[in-house]
């Protein structure tokens, strides 16, 4: 940050503001000199009172209302001395004494009137800006939502296509969000049934004492996904021996957005695997 942009943050007054008020004093400071060149030197212009109101219009609409009062006032000065007569200072014919009240009672009156609907445009830019803003966000989360609906459409089909195993999508509690037609063959559970339930109820009472589905959830979390075998229980009530594997997934900003869970049935494995165990014995 410069000096000069501290100094102008100090004053709250930035750049901008400073041009448009030097720009609002030029055009005052012109206006009136091109008055005076044109009525009192050439004697060219008949109603110099409509530009000097005019120059205040302008002004103001150009810096605001502040710079539109000092315009006034700068042509408020400027009346009382070019209506008076140029030989006797202050001292005025009938007709210049009507052009300079018109002057006295117009110019602080246009001066209110048009900083306040100077200050009603610069409202009006602004809320159009923040709605131009608005709707850029809001196509941006309509894109966002039909890529986001696109992926989690073609998550769903590739799922549904691993009849073997139960692929599952929780949020960070462990709510599920999607469900596969294996996890339906597995469990026994429709989607209907399922979505929006803890995946807890998946587990045998005693995991579900020792806080297992919530230190998966940690140990996921923190490492980034874990393995584990264990005792499942179906719609039916019957057990079965399920390898459950539990990948945590984060935005790009590095926070957790849920997990991807995939849980297979390998009850006949281990039966079979025991049964050549107690055959080799």
């Amino acid at each position: 940050m410069t000096l000069l942009d501290q100094v102008s943050g100090a004053s709250g007054m930035s750049k901008p503001d400073w041009l448009r008020h030097i720009t609002s004093f030029l055009i005052t400071v012109t206006s009136i000199m091109l008055i005076t060149l044109l009525w009192r030197r050439i004697g060219a212009l008949p109603n110099p009172e409509v530009l000097l109101l005019l120059t205040v219009a302008v002004s103001t609409y150009v810096a605001g209302g502040m710079a539109g009062m000092l315009s006034a006032a700068i042509v408020l000065v400027s009346a009382f001395v070019l209506f008076s007569n140029p030989a006797y200072l202050f001292r005025y014919t009938e007709m210049d004494w009507r052009q300079a009240m018109l002057v006295v009672v117009a110019s602080p009156l246009i001066a209110l009137m048009v900083g306040s609907l100077k200050e009603q445009v610069d409202q009006l830019h602004v809320v159009t800006r923040e709605n131009e803003h608005l709707k850029d966000e809001v196509e941006r989360s309509q894109r966002m939502g039909s890529l986001l609906y696109l992926c989690e459409e073609r998550f769903r089909l590739t799922a549904d296509s691993f009849l073997e195993h139960a692929i599952l999508v929780l949020d960070a509690d462990g709510i599920v969000k999607t469900w596969n037609s294996g996890a339906e063959a597995i469990t026994g559970y429709s989607a209907q049934e399922i979505l929006g339930q803890s995946y807890s109820r998946f587990f045998v009472k005693d995991d579900l004492l020792a806080r297992q589905p919530d230190r998966l959830l940690e140990v996921a979390q923190f490492s980034g996904r874990v393995e584990e075998k264990g005792w499942r229980l179906a719609k039916s009530g019957a057990r079965f021996r399920a390898s459950t594997v539990i990948s945590a997934v984060k935005t790009s900003a590095g926070q957790m957005s849920g997990f991807v869970m995939v849980m297979s049935d390998i009850t006949d494995r281990v039966r079979a695997e025991t049964s050549s165990q107690a055959r080799e014995k």
